[in-house]
């Protein structure tokens, strides 16, 4: 079998530095054990060709390297009224140069399925099925009609223009993937055929959380000493930087009414211009599973988003106890006080304060997430991407 995934390439894949390249990157290494992968993105002059998790460059033929289609697609996206932030999203709908390199890898690889991560590149592929014939698989990382105007601002045009191709997108692929039944209920309100859906979870590396080495050399090196606070994520994106202010600006002082003087490690590219004495921003981090161990409560203040918050999963591969908001495990079936502490942002700091206090609570969340994430290994999930194609192309 052989597949072509359209995505974004601003997504760092090496390594992979937030939800959704760690996402991206382990669905291709998953799915190369089984089959033969291409990769295409509109930023590269070359594409990946991924077998037995082996990542090999491959050239473009000079006519589609060399050519200036698509140099003007900026100023259509703004008069679509979608804003510049989202233009890595949705630039697909009028580069024309992508539409054609996915033409070419289909053509030249013998493609049997194409893989479409994110709403807007599916429109490319909707373009080379139309000359082709070839079944496509919308991945949705998030139902994008209901969650980007939570995340930017986006005039009623704009959002007009979303809705429009979400539901073109969906109505042309074969299957939808979402992450989570939550997804699944969005997608259903914009009236897609709910046969299409197929939900399939985001995994985790648990390999890469094993024989974690060094972490109290890392402890020693930033002064840690319990407890320590971890999250982790991009702080360019809006939900983690309204979660990492909440922590600065609400529980940290909480805590240090009560006497608690908590250290926080925020992990993550483009963080916030904030000083304060107890919070630690590290930056992108090439070994994120060991900056992950050094902490001893994972805290997840999330308000908006969509999809698998992949840092959870991540939290519990790590055998950390986690307090998040609702929020922050739709989709995850944790239960609450087995799995995780579920809290509202009004009681987070006293909940949070519960655990720090109470180690049999910390070591049973621990013991019981790290039960519970065994079934999210990317090994299984790929599996059951795998089964989707085959049902396809038979």
């Amino acid at each position: 079998m052989k597949i072509c995934v359209v995505s974004r390439g601003d997504l760092s894949l090496f390594p992979p530095t937030e939800g959704a390249s760690v996402k991206l990157f382990y669905t291709l290494k998953g799915l190369s054990k089984i089959a033969k992968v291409y990769f295409v993105t509109a930023e590269n002059d070359f594409y990946y060709e991924i077998f037995k998790e082996k990542f090999r460059r491959k050239k473009y033929p000079k006519l589609i390297k060399n050519s200036k289609i698509g140099k003007v697609h900026k100023k259509i996206l703004q008069l679509l009224g979608l804003s510049k932030d989202i233009f890595v999203l949705y630039h697909p709908l009028v580069n024309l140069k992508l539409w054609l390199k996915v033409l070419y890898v289909v053509k030249k690889e013998k493609v049997d399925v194409l893989q479409s991560e994110f709403t807007a590149f599916g429109i490319p592929a909707l373009f080379v099925k139309f000359l082709t014939f070839k079944p496509i698989v919308l991945v949705e990382h998030n139902v994008e009609t209901f969650q980007l105007p939570k995340v930017t601002r986006i005039g009623k045009r704009g959002k007009k223009i979303i809705k429009l191709v979400e539901k073109l997108v969906c109505k042309g692929s074969d299957r939808v993937i979402v992450m989570c039944e939550a997804e699944k209920k969005r997608l259903l309100k914009l009236k897609v055929n709910e046969k299409k859906i197929k939900i399939i979870p985001h995994g985790v590396d648990l390999s890469r959380f094993k024989k974690i080495k060094n972490v109290k050399t890392l402890r020693k090196k930033y002064g840690l000493k319990f407890p320590v606070l971890v999250f982790h994520g991009v702080f360019s994106y809006k939900p983690n930087l309204d979660a990492i202010k909440f922590l600065i600006e609400k529980v940290l002082p909480e805590l240090e009414k009560k006497k608690v003087k908590a250290k926080l490690l925020a992990i993550g590219n483009y963080p916030p211009q904030i000083k304060h004495p107890n919070v630690i921003f590290t930056g992108v981090v090439k070994n994120l599973p060991k900056f992950i161990a050094a902490g001893d409560i994972a805290v997840v203040p999330l308000t908006a988003g969509g999809g698998i918050r992949i840092k959870i999963l991540e939290y519990f591969a790590a055998k950390k106890p986690v307090i998040a908001t609702k929020k922050a495990i739709e989709g995850i079936p944790a239960r609450n006080n087995q799995e995780v502490i579920i809290s509202s942002l009004k009681n987070f700091s006293s909940n949070l304060l519960k655990l720090i206090k109470n180690k049999k609570l910390r070591e049973k969340l621990s013991k019981n997430a790290f039960q519970f994430i065994q079934t999210y290994d990317w090994k299984e999930i790929c599996k059951k991407y795998i089964e989707v194609y085959e049902g396809l192309i038979i």
